[in-house]
């Protein structure tokens, strides 16, 4: 016979092992609930300017000197809204030649320089403003490794990539003329990484690093998971949130060959800006679905995380609408978003005052 005492020790035990199995999702460091405050940004400054036009852009950086940099698709890859005179500068065209690109899918800024990658051609161009704050490029060359489609520049001298896909190592180390010069790093492990090893194929991750490029960050595109790296230590730590997605690889058919991808299928991460405190990243969170095509707002972030150098979730940023694109002006205290409304990209800033104080 079951007495109410013996109710209530069962309910007492349920209790416990729901809030333990709910507590942390599979094997996430943190949660959504970990961060320390959720904020809305609402009052967006929408910027107008006659003279542009953007088709298909993919990228959205921010120069020190007051210059907003995307790239696009079109006749000229590079388009520069020079926010002090409110002027447009399209520049790099399309093309295999000297001065051109097929496509300009990386643009990364190192104090006044800002170096455009072209992954099909293995091609760098460094662009640099003259006196007139009209950038011209001042220097052209091909990368000592190809398949390099990530890359961010440490200092004048150093630039980390991720490693072309099959290598071993996580990560390739370049001068400044596109030289191998070493190769560090593993993979996040796989369930199943005795059948499988990881590669940068499925786990393709966005770079951003701090100012005095001693430290850099690793945020993936298809899993929750983000590297914090020491340019001479390597690997600090990795963490996995917020959902802890069960990291299992998968052989496929793609064309006449085989390759690898991650099972389930997500959007995690995309896009970082970082400095001397903390980094941020874009958070989307979609899980694909067999015979479904998702609409660009379902596979676009609409939050932003932001975290210390140590891994720790500091604040989530939302927003009521996605965006393509982002970049922190830092010491202006000013976020600078593509946003994607009524189908069309819009720059939006919004002030950070009340955030970064």
């Amino acid at each position: 016979m079951t007495t109410n005492l013996d109710i209530i020790n069962l309910l007492f035990f349920f209790c416990i092992f729901y809030s333990c199995s709910t507590s942390k999702q599979d094997d996430a460091d943190f949660t959504e609930e970990s961060f320390k405050e959720t904020i809305h940004l609402t009052d967006g400054r929408m910027y107008k300017n006659d003279s542009l036009f953007l088709g298909k852009p993919t990228r959205l950086s921010f120069h020190p000197d007051s210059f907003l940099i995307f790239s696009d698709e079109g006749a000229s890859l590079v388009k520069i809204i020079d926010l002090k005179r409110n002027k447009i500068q399209e520049i790099i065209k399309q093309g295999k030649g000297p001065g051109e690109m097929i496509k300009a899918f990386e643009i990364e800024i190192l104090n006044k320089d800002v170096y455009v990658l072209c992954p099909i051609l293995g091609k760098m161009i460094k662009l640099t403003p003259d006196n007139n704050r009209k950038f011209q490029i001042t220097d052209e060359f091909n990368l000592g490794e190809k398949g390099i489609n990530r890359l961010f520049p440490l200092n004048k001298d150093l630039f980390v990539c991720l490693s072309k896909i099959g290598d071993e190592k996580r990560l390739t180390f370049l001068d400044n003329r596109g030289k191998v010069i070493r190769k560090l790093g593993d993979y996040p492990p796989l369930l199943n990484s005795k059948e499988l090893k990881g590669d940068n194929n499925i786990f393709q991750s966005f770079i951003s690093a701090s100012p005095a490029g001693n430290k850099f960050v690793l945020v993936c595109s298809q899993t929750d998971v983000f590297e914090i790296y020491d340019i001479d230590k390597g690997l600090i730590n990795r963490f996995q949130g917020p959902i802890g997605i069960q990291l299992m690889a998968k052989n496929e058919n793609v064309g006449v060959g085989r390759g690898m991808h991650l099972e389930p299928r997500y959007l995690t991460y995309c896009m970082v800006a970082a400095n001397e405190k903390e980094f941020w990243t874009g958070y989307v969170g979609y899980k694909s679905e067999k015979r479904k095509r998702p609409s660009i707002s379902e596979i676009s972030p609409k939050r932003i995380f932001c975290f210390d150098w140590k891994g720790n979730p500091l604040r989530k940023i939302e927003f009521d609408f996605t965006f393509l694109g982002l970049d922190v002006d830092w010491a202006g205290k000013v976020l600078y978003l593509l946003e994607w409304e009524h189908d069309n990209p819009e720059v939006v800033s919004y002030s950070l005052n009340e955030i970064l104080k």
